[in-house]
């Protein structure tokens, strides 16, 4: 079930009056950043809601973002610093209604994978973590999946501005790591409430991606702010939004990253502790156990 299409939530899907029933009851404006978010350079207000960016008109040449104070605000086509909370439509076939769940009586769903939230070094388990997946790094033995993650930034001169993150995979789990290159500030914080560091290496967890529901529309609006640093920079006069870099972004390069690598690791102990069947698969594969 991949055949889907990415967007960004209009002017009317977000107002109040004409707004997404989900929305509706869990506040148009409000959605929390990722750690991934503010390390690609989104601001994070203190009140925990962020900024996100909606659908332009292009006829107009008028760009808007969602604000935190529930209103909709122009920006100019080249900021940066709202976050993209993209929508998903499935175009051949509805959600599965039977994998929906309630979280405080709004309807989610889970679908897709990104990286989104850090490990937290100010934990015990989390910081061990860390320091494995570090020293793996750095001795070149932590095993990749094969999958790199695309952050896109406009266009730098002629060339546009891409950055890839590589998805390692440890101990049955994946993850991203990232090093922001902007500076700390006092109203972009990470989860763990830490002030980002310039140049340090956070290791975000490769996680199932969270969204709400509209039942009406048989839409799904992504629950957190995902990323940032998209603009719309090219944009010719008159054309349609398919025009567009966010475009191109999420539907060439987004969409491809929400669809999970497919890592197989085998266990051989699990596998011994199994049937007789899988006693004679490990035996064969692997020799008769000692």
């Amino acid at each position: 079930m991949d055949d889907f299409e990415l967007r960004l939530l209009t002017k009317e899907e977000v107002s109040s009056d004409t707004s997404l029933s989900v929305l509706r009851r869990s506040n148009a404006a409000f959605t929390v950043n990722t750690d991934l978010a503010c390390l690609t350079g989104s601001i994070q207000n203190t009140n925990c809601s962020t900024y996100y960016s909606l659908q332009p008109n292009l006829e107009e040449e008028k760009f808007y973002f969602m604000h935190i104070e529930d209103y909709v605000e122009e920006e100019k086509k080249y900021d940066r610093i709202e976050s993209v909370r993209p929508v998903l439509h499935f175009l051949n076939s509805s959600i599965n209604k039977h994998h929906l769940f309630y979280d405080h009586h709004l309807p989610k769903y889970k679908y897709g994978e990104y990286p989104q939230f850090i490990l937290n070094e100010y934990d015990s388990h989390d910081e061990e973590i860390i320091i494995e997946l570090t020293e793996k790094l750095l001795d070149q033995t932590l095993k990749k999946t094969g999958k790199k993650y695309c952050f896109y930034y406009g266009q730098n001169g002629m060339l546009p501005s891409i950055r890839y993150g590589i998805e390692y995979f440890y101990n049955g789990k994946k993850y991203m790591p990232f090093t922001s290159c902007y500076g700390a500030s006092n109203i972009v914080t990470l989860s763990n409430d830490e002030d980002i560091c310039p140049y340090k290496i956070y290791w975000l967890k490769v996680e199932p991606i969270t969204w709400l529901y509209d039942e009406d529309k048989d839409l799904l609006i992504s629950e957190y702010a995902l990323v940032s640093g998209v603009g719309f920079e090219r944009v010719k006069k008159g054309n349609d939004y398919e025009s567009t870099e966010m475009y191109e972004f999420l539907n060439t390069h987004m969409r491809k990253d929400f669809i999970p690598s497919r890592v197989v690791e085998e266990d051989k102990s699990s596998l011994l502790d199994g049937s007789d069947t899988l006693k004679k698969y490990v035996y064969k594969k692997y020799g008769k156990k000692g």
